[in-house]
């Protein structure tokens, strides 16, 4: 056997190599929603992960391509804590999901730093990354929305610029709220929008042209 696939400690070679992967993707996160992404190297990535720089190389070619790794799995744990609330109307679906952005941001400003400030601008190919998963997550809450609101009609355009409305202003919301060091203190902040959510979503919707029935 050779030393490529003969187990070390119980471990093969393809497990070691998954685990440094994991150890530099965790290291990455940690340093891009601290330092910065902009601030951090390959060098200090390896010494937060403990390994030596060849095994950086060993898993990822670029900086950029951890950072595309570590966004995805920032995104999917936001995507998971934001879709998974309910509610009977429009205006509460949507106040469950700004309340479930604003509680994963302060309860993980780490993850929160990566989503919000860290992927802006880096490159072509990471803000199409960032795009892609706007849309995805706007459209998973227009179909919602879709399912609370009888006879609501739209084409796929209009879909996708009610998803971008949504999530753009779900963004630039929780953005502002850490800037300000997380004041109002969220249900405050919450209590300040419930008087405005339904008329934003029956503004929104019209100006858009969407049929109600």
């Amino acid at each position: 056997m050779s030393d490529e696939g003969r187990p070390y400690a119980g471990s093969s070679a393809a497990e070691r190599v998954n685990a440094r992967r994991e150890q530099i993707i965790a290291a990455g996160l940690s340093l891009f929603g601290t330092q910065g992404y902009r601030a951090t190297t390959v060098g200090a990535v390896c010494a937060e992960a403990g390994l030596n720089k060849r095994y950086f190389y060993e898993s990822f070619a670029t900086l950029e391509e951890l950072l595309c790794v570590v966004y995805e799995r920032v995104v999917a744990d936001l995507r998971a804590t934001v879709l998974a609330g309910s509610g009977d109307s429009a205006p509460e679906m949507l106040r469950g999901f700004i309340a479930a952005f604003l509680g994963w941001a302060q309860a993980d400003p780490v993850r929160a730093r990566v989503h919000l400030f860290e992927v802006l601008g880096v490159s072509t190919r990471v803000d199409e990354l960032y795009r892609r998963h706007g849309r995805l997550i706007g459209g998973e809450l227009v179909d919602r929305l879709a399912a609370s609101v009888p006879g609501l009609m739209a084409t796929d355009e209009k879909r996708r610029i009610l998803g971008n409305v949504l999530v753009g202003a779900g963004i630039q919301l929780v953005v502002d709220w850490v800037i300000s060091g997380y004041e109002p203190p969220r249900e405050e902040l919450l209590a300040q929008m419930d008087g405005t959510l339904e008329w934003v979503v029956a503004a929104g919707m019209s100006a858009l042209g969407f049929d109600l029935g």
